[in-house]
């Protein structure tokens, strides 16, 4: 009986010891609100695809509010050749504010994980665009007529992504993301005879995304 008593008795201790051991490995908000303060709630990162790939610099400034949420800002500015560059389009210039939401990773320092966001982008640009005259011109037998010419946008979209921070505030990123410009206009062609036919080579939609590294501080 004694030694039931007994057996009874460790069985309790060790369950109430595995209990409090689980309780410490778990983290609470509290927990993740200390990390969270310890590496700092400014980020700054930078695209290192856009860098290699065109070039451009894509500089992004983020500012964490919570483990779950932040706002931010990114600056792209295309470094490259325009002279030399093989696109129809391209952005010149652009401002993109964004929001986050960050979801299911409660580790670590909150502010990282699997994000969702949405995104305005202010974009300066420009696009080829084709004047298809005919043979209605006698004095150029050149049918064809191609201008580069630049324009003003605003687009709004939404993107995904997740993002990885370790113990010294470093981060890396990974998303993608489209939206949809507001003020594409259709090409106008004239009825009158001579008028070209207008082909414009800009698109509707604005892409973002990329492979960043930044530090949080």
């Amino acid at each position: 009986m004694k030694k039931l008593k007994l057996l009874s008795l460790l069985f309790y201790v060790v369950l109430n010891s595995q209990d409090v051991q689980k309780v410490e490995v778990i983290k609470n908000d509290n927990q993740i609100e200390d990390f969270f303060n310890q590496i700092g709630d400014n980020e700054i990162n930078i695209d290192v695809f856009d860098l290699l790939a065109m070039p451009a610099f894509d500089i992004s400034y983020e500012k964490i509010i919570d483990p779950y949420s932040s706002y931010g800002l990114s600056l792209f500015i295309n470094a490259s050749d325009a002279n030399n560059s093989s696109t129809d389009w391209t952005d010149i210039i652009s401002v993109t504010p964004y929001y986050r939401f960050y979801f299911f990773n409660k580790r670590d320092f909150g502010g990282n994980g699997f994000f969702a966001e949405v995104f305005s982008k202010i974009s300066h640009g420009k696009h080829d665009v084709e004047y298809y005259y005919g043979f209605s011109r006698p004095e150029n037998p050149n049918p064809n007529e191609y201008k580069e010419e630049k324009f003003m946008d605003l687009a709004l979209g939404a993107g995904i992504g997740q993002k990885w921070v370790n113990k010294k505030g470093w981060t890396f990123q990974i998303m993608i993301g489209i939206g949809r410009y507001l003020f594409v206009k259709d090409s106008s062609n004239s009825n009158q005879p001579g008028s070209p036919e207008i082909y414009s080579s800009r698109p509707n939609a604005t892409g973002r995304g990329g492979i960043t590294i930044g530090k949080r501080f």
